[in-house]
């Protein structure tokens, strides 16, 4: 039995694929909800920045953390740095749209911020992992 599943770990053994994966599965989701800024604009955003106090003007920022720093990702170029700016773009989510339910769960008893966490937590994991061998700018 030990023989098998050596085999089978020996077959899966594939960081490089896995980190691709990873990496261009969250980064094109994330980049959807970047596309919906694009053709719907951030109006939105703008609003719920004014009601908690910040400048309209830091919605712009979406472009950057939901279309710019997802097509880095998926390309495998700057791959830790746009992870980072996910990350933030993450946050300032949380901040947001989830501070009332961050410590509450839904009807089927999901985290509320479960949709962003998967987002976030993809992002941290890319910012240790880095892009892997299968990027335009593999990390080192």
């Amino acid at each position: 039995m030990n023989e098998i599943l050596n085999q089978v770990d020996k077959l899966l053994a594939k960081p490089d694929l896995g980190k691709l994966i990873l990496r261009v599965s969250f980064a094109l989701m994330f980049l959807l909800h970047g596309i919906h800024k694009v053709h719907g604009g951030t109006e939105f955003i703008q609003g719920m920045l004014v009601k908690n106090g910040l400048p309209a003007f830091i919605a712009y920022g979406v472009y950057l953390g939901e279309v710019v720093a997802p097509i880095l990702i998926i390309a495998g170029i700057f791959t830790r740095l746009s992870s980072i700016v996910v990350i933030g773009t993450c946050l300032m989510v949380v901040y947001l749209m989830h501070m009332d339910n961050f410590f509450t769960l839904n009807k089927v008893g999901a985290w509320a911020v479960e949709g962003v966490a998967v987002y976030l937590f993809a992002a941290i994991a890319t910012m240790f992992l880095g892009s892997g061998k299968y990027a335009l700018k593999p990390d080192a």
